[in-house]
């Protein structure tokens, strides 16, 4: 999960859930046994009406594929700016493929470890 707030050029995260977003351990089973989430933002976002919030996921089993579901938000903080891992782009042209699972769900979190630290704030 990140926050942009120059108008979705540049993401930060704010929270990972990594390995079995939609399940509660490995699997090839296609129904979802987890359906929400629930995480506290960080308290040091800044303040903006105009932020975009991103869940973004690849998945486990199939096409090569890099989903992204995208929401406004009005977020009031305390700070000036935020800094947080930048979001992982995979699996997509001109970025860093991961391949299926299989049964290491390990697969690609070296990417997401390794992710540069970026600082985000608004009207940037």
């Amino acid at each position: 999960f990140s926050i942009s707030y120059d108008g979705g050029k540049t993401f930060a995260v704010v929270h990972e859930e990594l390995k079995h977003c939609f399940f509660n351990g490995a699997t090839r089973n296609n129904n979802p046994e987890v359906r929400s989430y629930s995480f506290a933002l960080p308290k040091d976002l800044p303040s903006s009406d105009k932020a975009v919030f991103a869940w973004t996921w690849v998945n486990a089993i199939g096409n090569r594929e890099f989903y992204m579901n995208c929401a406004d938000v009005e977020i009031k903080g305390s700070s000036d700016s935020y800094t947080g891992k930048e979001m992982v782009i995979a699996n997509h042209d001109g970025y860093p493929d991961i391949p299926e699972f299989g049964d290491d769900y390990d697969t690609g979190l070296d990417l997401y470890k390794n992710a540069k630290d970026i600082t985000v704030k608004p009207g940037n």
